[in-house]
């Protein structure tokens, strides 16, 4: 497969090491890099995914960085650390996993839709754990 926008990559002087390839099933057949950081015990699965719902504004191709510490999930202070490595400013998080260790941010490709909230969080129950450090939302009327 011939991929025209690349998955971000760290800056080469951040530590990071890239890994094999993630399996398709986890990358949901889009293309994607997986990264460690020995230093701070964090993984990170880059990829450009297009995600989409009935009615949502089209965003077109995204940048998707999923973020885990080996142990669990990492704080907000390691996700910003990560989101400057791999030059992903303007990301928003998303996360739809009750208790997940990954937290999930997207930026569109294109600049004039950076900013643009997903529609979900007007909404998707807001359900907060660590203290308000993870926030993730759930399907409407359904289980929390």
């Amino acid at each position: 497969m011939i991929q025209v926008i690349p998955p971000k990559a760290p800056a080469a002087t951040a530590g990071w090491i890239e890994l094999p390839r993630p399996p398709a099933w986890v990358s949901l057949g889009f293309d994607a890099r997986m990264y460690a950081h020995p230093g701070r015990g964090l993984k990170v699965i880059s990829a450009v995914e297009v995600a989409s719902d009935p009615g949502d504004i089209d965003k077109g191709p995204e940048y998707h960085i999923s973020i885990s510490r080996y142990s669990g999930r990492c704080s907000s202070s390691d996700a910003r650390q990560v989101l400057e490595d791999f030059g992903l400013d303007g990301a928003e998080e998303d996360n739809h996993v009750p208790g997940g260790v990954v937290r999930n941010f997207w930026r569109p490709v294109a600049e004039h839709l950076i900013g643009i909230e997903c529609p979900c969080k007007a909404s998707e129950p807001v359900m907060v754990e660590d203290k308000g450090d993870y926030v993730w939302r759930g399907v409407p009327g359904g289980e929390r």
